[in-house]
């Protein structure tokens, strides 16, 4: 069977913008499960702080590596380098992105691009450079972190929607090829989630439409969750740990919502 193949080999995870936030503690929580772990963000010197404090902390190997995860000569050398110095990738949690906000019919090519790229092309690149191990050893787990605006759309973040709602197409499509080869490919939706994430939408939405501030954006995206907070990174973390374990091995091809009953299909 193909679950058997992964047995006794350590499991390496790879996780990408994954120096502060929602990476950071989904690296920290797959190290506490005892995988190895790869910390990949395009500042380097963060992901090496994050990787550092991590080891300290567990007892598994952790590397952070500089890596701009959208372009594919820079994610191939990560893989080289992470594969050198940890093993075959078992595990992939793609979740670096970025988000900003601007009025439709003032919302830049380049604004636009840069974020598809950011939010949807790189889980694309990293997929294809972490399968061709998961599918040798039979056993894999891909999560794809993608927001509840890939269920119903926001005003001012038609760009980001749309990166996200890829995503969610991405990793049906990635779980539908590959159901009989041991690898699963899920998307987490997160609501809104304390990270300074959270504070920069605040700050581009108050400039997209001036007639409320930061603070009353802030006051709005948590007003309406009916759960009545932000998710937490930890709240993240927890499903994403589910989904990388052999008891979720009959889950793929699912976007995920941790929105505490924001979105609730």
């Amino acid at each position: 069977m193909p679950e058997a193949a992964a047995v006794g080999r350590p499991r390496v995870a790879v996780i990408t913008g994954a120096a502060r936030g929602i990476g950071a503690a989904i690296a920290d929580r797959l190290a506490q499960a005892e995988h190895h772990v790869a910390v990949v963000d395009i500042d380097g010197d963060a992901a090496d702080e994050t990787a550092r404090s991590i080891q300290d902390r567990h007892r598994v190997a952790a590397i952070g590596i500089g890596a701009d995860v959208a372009d594919s000569d820079c994610v191939r050398r990560a893989f080289d380098q992470l594969r050198a110095e940890l093993g075959p990738v078992s595990v992939l949690v793609n979740n670096a992105g970025v988000i900003s906000a601007a009025p439709f019919l003032q919302l830049r090519e380049a604004e636009w691009d840069r974020i598809m790229k950011i939010n949807s092309k790189s889980q694309f690149l990293c997929a294809q450079a972490a399968l061709p191990d998961m599918l040798a050893h039979g056993w894999g787990r891909i999560v794809n972190i993608a927001s509840d605006a890939a269920k119903t759309a926001e005003p001012f973040i038609a760009h980001y929607s749309a990166s996200k709602f890829a995503v969610v197409g991405l990793t049906q499509s990635i779980a539908l090829e590959y159901a009989a080869t041991g690898v699963t490919a899920n998307a987490i939706c997160p609501a809104i989630t304390a990270t300074t994430m959270m504070t920069h939408l605040a700050d581009e939405l108050a400039a997209a439409a001036p007639d409320r501030d930061d603070s009353g954006w802030r006051s709005e995206m948590v007003r309406e969750i009916p759960l009545g907070r932000a998710m937490s990174t930890d709240d993240i973390a927890a499903t994403c740990l589910f989904l990388v374990s052999d008891e979720a091995a009959a889950i793929s091809g699912q976007a995920i919502n941790v929105s505490g009953a924001h979105e609730v299909h």
